[in-house]
């Protein structure tokens, strides 16, 4: 066997239990051992900026300002996936927030 299966605990359904299940009885018919390990998932500013739709430049800004946290690696950003999550998640509340109000301004003036 001698595979190696990738989760994030974080976001787990029954379907992707039901397949650590199974991974880890067929390792268990085949007289394998099953190593557990844990890491922390990074992204790298060109990914983030990627996924948000922003320049890379924008988001080294971000992370100067303390508006989205990153370690160092060497010189090097990298921008734990929680970190990126959260943030994301506030930039679309914060867009919502702005839409919402224009909507209302846009209301009030009919």
């Amino acid at each position: 066997m001698s595979q190696t299966l990738t989760i994030n605990p974080a976001h787990l359904s029954v379907a992707e239990w039901a397949t650590i299940r199974s991974f880890i009885d067929a390792a268990g018919a085949a007289g394998e051992v099953v190593d557990f390990s844990t890491r922390v998932e990074t992204l790298t500013p060109a990914q983030v900026a990627e996924r948000l739709g922003m320049s890379r430049s924008t988001v080294l800004r971000r992370i100067a300002s303390g508006e989205l946290r990153a370690t160092k690696v060497g010189t090097h950003h990298r921008i734990p996936l929680t970190d990126f999550e959260q943030f994301s998640h506030e930039l679309m509340r914060q867009m919502a927030q702005v839409d919402a109000h224009a909507i209302d301004a846009e209301l009030a003036d009919v």
